[in-house]
């Protein structure tokens, strides 16, 4: 089964987010914050101490040149339980759900090639066999203000086994 985007926004506004998820709204405006009039902040112009809410619901992946080379500098503790692996330091090479692959391609190139925020809500079996309904806001950084060579991501997990008419995530 491919994976199943609901909910696709590209170049989304802070306001746009928060209706779909507020602590993804509140990142997007921590990061606005951080442009400081440029198309997007740096790495060091992120402050983990600023970001106590977001901690272990972020993924912070680098890009060497493409979409398909990349490593992961951060991955959340929240995120390395609901997906059922630590990919820290690891790239592509782990993803061996074809769905998943297909799936962060798409997502990240969008970013790479435009340098805008794009959010995204999906479902999709993960490498490691998990069923996931996601909410993700994909956030670009550059050393020099131009090639995105970072990418921030906030992840929020949909609980798979809360009751019908009910929302939890983690």
């Amino acid at each position: 089964m491919a994976a199943r985007f609901d909910v696709k926004l590209f170049a989304p506004t802070v306001d746009s987010i928060a209706a779909r998820n507020p602590r993804l709204g509140r990142l997007h405006g921590y990061w606005s914050g951080k442009c400081a009039g440029r198309a997007m902040p740096s790495r060091t112009d992120i402050d983990p101490v600023e970001m106590k809410e977001w901690l272990g619901n972020l993924l912070l992946a680098e890009f060497f040149g493409d979409v398909e080379n990349y490593r992961v500098r951060i991955d959340g503790s929240n995120l390395i339980a609901y997906g059922g692996m630590d990919r820290t330091g690891k790239g592509s090479e782990t993803l061996t759900s074809n769905e998943e692959r297909a799936m962060i391609r798409q997502q990240y190139k969008a970013v790479l090639e435009t340098a805008e925020p794009a959010y995204f809500e999906s479902q999709f079996t993960n490498s490691e066999g998990r069923f996931l309904r996601e909410q993700k806001l994909l956030l670009p950084l550059s050393n020099d203000g131009i090639v995105v060579n970072m990418v921030l991501a906030g992840i929020y997990y949909q609980n798979l086994n809360a009751q019908p008419g009910t929302r939890s995530s983690a």
